[in-house]
């Protein structure tokens, strides 16, 4: 297989790598954004992408998204993504994208995301050891922990008490995190609500939550917290519409990109919604995937250095909406400018 390698230059961008091989129809672009910390680590997403320009748009995001995460996180990595064109076979694909991280000889460390999952992870370790551990319970576990940590964190600062007890929770997506997030808060006390497919409906409700098809059947006059944990783009004009008829206090979610638009926060904003930025409250699956790298391949979110780091999340939340509240700011605003203080 003849596989070519072709650099990119790109503004911003360390490093943004071209890898195709026609025969098998392998095209992958790697974005490494910044490596000042450490070596960049962060996913490999598989995918259908329509266009070379549509690829190179969404790597340089997610790229660039994993920096500012690495760095609020406190982590001693930098940030990358990649991101393969699904048109090449599986098999194929092990070898091809194992020789393009070795050609990167470290600089990248590739995790999984969308289309690459654990069984992928242990497939490509066979063609390179730039590839992260996949022992251990699924990186779910400990996005979920940081992610109610950051609601503790919010509560903590609104209310000058961690206790999140009578709260009243609707969460969205009921998946691998959405549904031990959800567990976390009733056990802590809170009331929560499910927003979900209806094929979900009877897990949901064995589970003791209550099942919502659609945000307007919630039960609640209130909401503390809304918690996006699905796909992004759940803070839209419909969502605004909602918060328009019930009173929401806050905005927590495990969900990458939830804002559709940066006129979205804004809005949320003008409303007095909190919006606290996603990167920095579901970042505990790349702590837990940067543990495993650095110190132990096995490591689970309650061992001593885990939980620190992911009980670290709720410090960080409350120094961005502190900075918020001092500067009269969007906390994305606030939260891009503590980031940068630690890659810059």
């Amino acid at each position: 297989m003849n596989l070519k390698f072709t650099d990119v230059k790109q503004e911003g961008y360390e490093r943004v790598l071209l890898a195709e091989e026609s025969v098998s129809g392998f095209y992958s672009i790697i974005a490494i954004h910044n490596t000042k910390r450490g070596p960049a680590l962060g996913g490999c997403r598989f995918f259908d992408y329509q266009g070379e320009d549509d690829q190179k748009k969404d790597v340089l995001k997610l790229s660039k998204a994993m920096t500012y995460k690495n760095s609020l996180a406190d982590l001693d990595f930098g940030g990358g993504k990649a991101t393969i064109n699904s048109r090449v076979s599986k098999n194929k694909m092990y070898e091809l994208y194992g020789k393009t991280l070795d050609h990167l000889d470290g600089s990248y460390i590739t995790a999984g995301d969308i289309g690459i999952v654990d069984q992928d992870l242990v497939e490509l370790k066979k063609y390179s050891n730039y590839v992260c551990s996949t022992k251990g319970t699924d990186s779910g576990q400990s996005t979920a922990y940081g992610v109610f940590n950051a609601i503790l964190g919010y509560n903590e600062f609104k209310y000058d008490s961690s206790s999140i007890e009578n709260k009243k929770i609707v969460l969205k997506g009921f998946g691998k995190v959405g549904s031990r997030l959800a567990h976390f808060c009733k056990e802590a006390g809170a009331d929560v609500e499910v927003v979900d497919f209806e094929t979900n409906k009877s897990l949901i409700e064995s589970e003791g939550f209550k099942f919502i098809s659609k945000y307007q059947d919630t039960s609640f006059n209130n909401i503390d917290i809304f918690s996006p944990c699905a796909t992004g783009g759940d803070l839209n004009r419909e969502f605004i519409e909602f918060a328009n008829s019930v009173k929401i206090d806050c905005v927590i979610g495990a969900a990458n990109n939830q804002l559709e638009n940066n006129i979205i926060e804004k809005i949320l904003f003008d409303m007095g919604i909190t919006f606290c930025p996603d990167y920095c409250v579901n970042a505990g699956g790349v702590i837990i995937l940067a543990l495993r790298s650095s110190i132990k391949e096995d490591m689970e979110y309650l061992d001593t250095e885990a939980k620190n780091k992911l009980i670290g999340i709720k410090d960080q939340l409350i120094k961005i909406l502190n900075l918020s509240k001092e500067k009269n700011q969007l906390t994305t605003i606030s939260s891009n400018e503590l980031a940068e203080a630690g890659f810059q």
